[in-house]
């Protein structure tokens, strides 16, 4: 019962805060508002993988939503970076796979879906899973710097592996790897409600 709250809390918040950049309190102002908040971001959030994935339906663009929230929750990692990455690697496509051989939502490399326990990368909630335990465990690496590197760098990370970034001691010079970041940067500061730059 406390999860499922949690998880709506996470959306009522995402959609507050994210896509409107409405207070977090007014979106949260009371038991009424709160069911109505929720209702707003699940709309909302379902809209927007819609729109990078026309072909999806209303119901597993619902699934991705609550395993994003749920996950995020858990890991204590921002929800709408997930969404970001998500939306880049596969516009919300659990079945994408990459010439490199990535493959689902967060576009896992066999190797990383294996680290994160991920039997079967089409299935939205292991993907969800190991994106965000992924996303998780490049943070980690990089909190030794102030937050914006930390999060430039394990954004390239995510693109490139640890091991370019370390190398290159922040983003590798792929064009890539630089239009990726870029790209994810762009649109999770859109969902905080902030201009592109």
């Amino acid at each position: 019962m406390r999860r499922a709250f949690s998880v709506r809390l996470t959306c009522a918040l995402i959609w507050g805060i994210g896509i409107f950049g409405v207070a977090a309190h007014v979106a949260l102002a009371g038991a009424e508002n709160r069911e109505v908040s929720e209702q707003r971001a699940m709309r909302a959030y379902v809209a927007a993988i819609r729109y990078f994935n026309p072909g999806i339906d209303e119901d597993e663009a619902r699934r991705i939503v609550v395993a994003i929230a749920r996950e995020s929750i858990a890991e204590g990692v921002d929800p709408r970076l997930i969404v970001a990455i998500v939306a880049t690697e596969s516009s919300f496509d659990r079945t994408a796979r990459s010439s490199a051989g990535a493959r689902g939502l967060g576009q896992l490399m066999p190797s990383t879906a294996a680290d994160d326990n991920v039997s079967n990368v089409e299935d939205i909630d292991q993907n969800i899973h190991g994106t965000v335990l992924t996303m998780k465990g490049n943070l980690d690496h990089y909190s030794r710097y102030d937050k914006q590197h930390q999060y430039v760098y394990a954004i390239a990370a995510y693109n490139a592996g640890s091991g370019a970034v370390d190398e290159y001691h922040g983003v590798p010079p792929y064009d890539e790897t630089v239009h990726y970041v870029w790209k994810v940067i762009v649109l999770w500061r859109r969902l905080w409600g902030l201009t592109a730059t």
